[in-house]
C-alpha cells in the first residue's frame, strides 16, 4: 500500500493524530519506564514510526468521542453550540432571521438551520473557521490527555526510588502543573470554538450586499 497518496488534513493532525500519539508514549512510559521509552523512542524505525502514527490516528478518533460525550454530559448537549445560541438572541440574529427570511420567502427553522444555511451562503468568506475548529478540537483532545499523563507520571516518581515525602511532593506537583495545563486547554476549547460560531454570522451579513448584486446583474 502506497501511503504516500494519504492525506493528512490540518484537523486530522492538530485534533487527532498529536493526542493519540501523547496518549500512546504515555502508555509506553506507564508500561515500561522512563529508560525504555527513551531508548526505544530514540531507535523507532519508519516502518515502527508509520504504525505508530496510524494506531495514533484511530486512538485520536476515540479520545474525540470520549471527551465531547464526557463534556456534553457534564455541561449540556448546547455547550459547544453556544457561542451561536448567544449571538442567535441579539441584534445581530435578528438581521439573521430577517436577511434568510428575505431570500427564502419563509421563517428560518431555528438557530441550526440557520448556521448551516449561512456557512454555506459564505462558502470561502470564512476560511479560517477549520483552522478554528482544529484548534478548539486539539484543546479539547489535550485535557484527557492531561488526565492520562497521571500514570505515566506516576510511574516515573516511583522509579526515582524517592523517599514517600518527596515522592509526594513530586506527584502532587506534577499533578498540579497538570490541571494548570488542562485549565489553559479548556480556556482555549471555549475560545476558539466560539471564534468557529459566530463569525459565521458576521460573513454571512457581510456578503449579502454582493449576493444581492450579483443576483442583478444577472437579471
Amino acid at each position: 500500500m502506497d501511503f504516500s497518496k494519504f492525506k493528512v488534513e490540518v484537523y486530522d493532525l492538530l485534533a487527532v493524530i498529536i493526542p493519540g500519539v501523547l496518549v500512546f508514549l504515555g502508555f509506553w512510559i506507564t508500561l515500561r519506564d522512563w529508560t525504555s521509552f527513551s531508548q526505544g523512542i530514540a531507535q523507532i524505525s519508519a516502518s515502527s514510526f508509520t504504525a505508530l502514527l496510524l494506531f495514533a490516528f484511530a486512538l485520536g478518533h476515540l479520545l474525540q468521542e470520549a471527551t465531547d460525550i464526557a463534556i456534553k454530559k457534564l455541561k449540556g448537549s448546547r455547550y459547544f453550540k453556544h457561542g451561536r445560541d448567544h449571538l442567535w438572541k441579539t441584534e445581530t440574529g435578528a438581521q439573521v432571521r430577517t436577511q434568510i427570511q428575505k431570500e427564502r420567502g419563509h421563517a428560518v427553522e431555528g438557530v441550526d438551520v440557520a448556521f448551516d444555511y449561512c456557512l454555506t451562503r459564505i462558502q470561502g468568506a470564512f476560511t479560517k473557521r477549520d483552522l478554528f475548529v482544529a484548534n478548539s478540537d486539539l484543546a479539547r483532545s489535550m485535557i484527557v490527555v492531561s488526565v492520562f499523563a497521571l500514570a505515566p507520571l506516576a510511574r516515573i516518581a516511583r522509579d526515582l526510588h524517592l523517599s514517600l515525602a518527596y515522592h509526594v511532593v513530586f506527584f502532587g506537583s506534577g499533578t498540579a502543573v497538570l490541571f494548570l495545563i488542562a485549565s489553559i486547554f479548556w480556556v482555549r476549547m471555549t475560545r476558539f470554538r466560539v471564534l468557529s460560531e459566530a463569525p459565521v454570522f458576521h460573513a454571512y451579513l457581510a456578503i449579502v450586499p454582493e449576493v444581492k448584486t450579483a443576483a442583478t446583474a444577472a437579471k
